[in-house]
């Protein structure tokens, strides 16, 4: 079980840490949160009754950890330019994350589930725990933003 637990979560961890990042913006805490849900879900990894779905019920974790971190803390620290835990990372790929990350009213979860954690819509809607139209609403609206970041229409 524990080599199970290891080998998904290694795959999946970057995503994750993706997922965090959208909601906090900041890497560090976002790290934090990564890695308490790692506890929390090694702990309960019983309790996951199918495999298959440990992604989405990892980002579960994720995502809840995230919003009870912003629930004990007002967001008032800029995100951390210095992103060196991606330092292997080319540099396109550095920008697109910045760009994902100034997305307006939490959008970019819809972006980092969809595109960086390989979610279709109805397992990314189970992980945010909202209607499939909802959240293919949402990822519609947030690359109709994204878009406009990358053309430089809107300004940070």
């Amino acid at each position: 079980m524990e080599l199970l637990f290891e080998q998904e979560f290694e795959k999946h961890e970057k995503a994750l840490f993706l997922v965090a990042l959208s909601y906090v913006h900041n890497t560090e805490d976002a790290k934090d949160i990564v890695q308490e849900a790692a506890l929390s879900a090694f702990q309960a990894m019983d309790t996951l009754k199918y495999p298959e779905y440990f992604k989405t019920w990892m980002t579960r974790i994720v995502i809840n950890k995230s919003k009870n971190f912003l629930k004990g803390r007002r967001l008032t620290e800029a995100l951390d330019d210095s992103l060196n835990i991606f330092a292997a990372i080319p540099t396109e790929e550095l920008e697109m994350m910045d760009a994902i990350l100034r997305l307006g009213e939490g959008l970019s979860v819809y972006i980092s589930l969809r595109f960086y954690s390989d979610m279709n819509y109805e397992e990314a809607a189970q992980a945010l725990g909202q209607n499939v139209s909802t959240v293919k609403y949402r990822t519609r609206k947030a690359l109709n933003e994204l878009k406009k970041i990358l053309e430089g229409d809107v300004e940070a």
